[in-house]
């Protein structure tokens, strides 16, 4: 008997080491409570989301652990509920977080409801991504709808005859080319977004060892017509030795964008700097302007798709909301990242930072 024992013994704590195992490599954090809303048991991640040590909170009250009042209120609420709840719940620790709890009721032997298992899930990013493509979807929607509308309006007005003078016909049809123009230029944009992600995803990008001065002189050379138009000067400082493993003809494209944004937004007979500098094993190509600038409200926004600060003003000069979204991937494709510095009536900065200099 006494050897029975001895073996149950083991294998009971042999079953609750692995069961604790299992738990504290989950992900997900796990969460029981008896009906007194105290915690029965917690692993690791749970206790990490609410900062706490998992051996510690055993037995403590929800309260004394949880100082959310909205997650406390939802365990309470698992408690009284015979059935599984779900919620996403808005917590705040040091920054804005979205945790999907889910609950079932914890039975003992007779089916009787002695508390509930409760497991979180950081569902942060994944909420924020649904909230960019509702954004994308509706805002993409939007662009192309506008110019469609006035398309179809003047081309109506043509079809019933109600243009008598030359001249007015002209004009339409100039209105009609221009929204035309307008829809060509988003959908060239949409594309040149897809292809550089889907190039990204199954890593096609045309990597090389390239000198950071050329890719410069040649994005200059596309945007000089504009400049020129508008009397802006586009200064260049530029170490002559730098090289990095790039896709050339990607990174002209995002100076290029972030060059013609620039001259959209500077006052005529002012200067526009590309500079471009080595900061340790990185190289950082930033694009300088003295023009309207950009309140600090906007900036964290500035990079999604369709975002714009002033639609009339970016729409009025041709934008299409999607020159910076693609200046962003592109940085990311090369495994850097986008930053942007600004004042209201001083200019702004946009920079590339890009990794793997040579």
């Amino acid at each position: 008997m006494a050897a029975q024992l001895e073996s149950r013994i083991e294998t009971i704590i042999s079953q609750r080491n692995q069961l604790e195992t299992v738990l504290a490599s989950m992900l997900e954090g796990v969460i029981a409570v008896d009906k007194d809303e105290r915690i029965v048991s917690i692993n690791r991640a749970a206790a990490q989301l609410f900062e706490n040590d998992p051996a510690s909170c055993q037995g403590k009250s929800i309260e004394e652990v949880i100082r959310s009042p909205a997650m406390q209120q939802f365990i309470r609420r698992s408690l009284t509920n015979k059935n599984p709840i779900e919620e996403d719940i808005t917590v705040y620790q040091n920054e804005e977080r979205i945790i999907e709890a889910k609950s079932a009721p914890l039975m003992d032997a007779d089916q009787n409801q002695i508390g509930s298992l409760v497991v979180f899930n950081d569902v942060t990013q994944l909420r924020r991504l649904e909230n960019m493509r509702r954004d994308f979807v509706a805002n993409v929607s939007h662009e192309i709808k506008t110019p469609l509308t006035a398309i179809k309006g003047f081309v109506e007005t043509l079809q019933q005859g109600k243009v008598d003078k030359a001249e007015e016909n002209s004009r339409f049809l100039g209105i009609i080319q221009k929204h035309v123009d307008r829809l060509n230029s988003i959908v060239e944009d949409l594309l040149a977004l897809a292809r550089i992600e889907q190039k990204d995803e199954q890593k096609e990008i045309n990597f090389e060892p390239a000198k950071i001065v050329d890719v410069c002189q040649a994005a200059i050379q596309l945007c000089h017509p504009k400049a020129e138009e508008k009397n802006i000067r586009i200064d260049l400082d530029c170490e002559k030795d730098t090289t990095a493993i790039i896709d050339p003809t990607l990174i002209e494209q995002a100076m290029v964008n972030l060059l013609d944004n620039a001259l959209k937004y500077s006052e005529p007979q002012s200067t526009v700097l590309l500079k471009s500098h080595q900061q340790n094993s990185d190289v950082i190509i930033s694009v300088q302007d003295h023009g309207i600038g950009i309140a600090q409200k906007h900036l964290p926004r500035l990079f999604e798709r369709f975002y714009r600060v002033d639609k009339a003003r970016s729409r009025k000069m041709g934008g299409t909301g999607l020159g910076l979204a693609i200046v962003k991937h592109i940085a990311q494709a090369h495994g850097g990242h986008v930053s942007v510095e600004s004042q209201l009536g001083e200019g702004s900065r946009f920079s590339i930072h890009l990794p793997h200099v040579k």
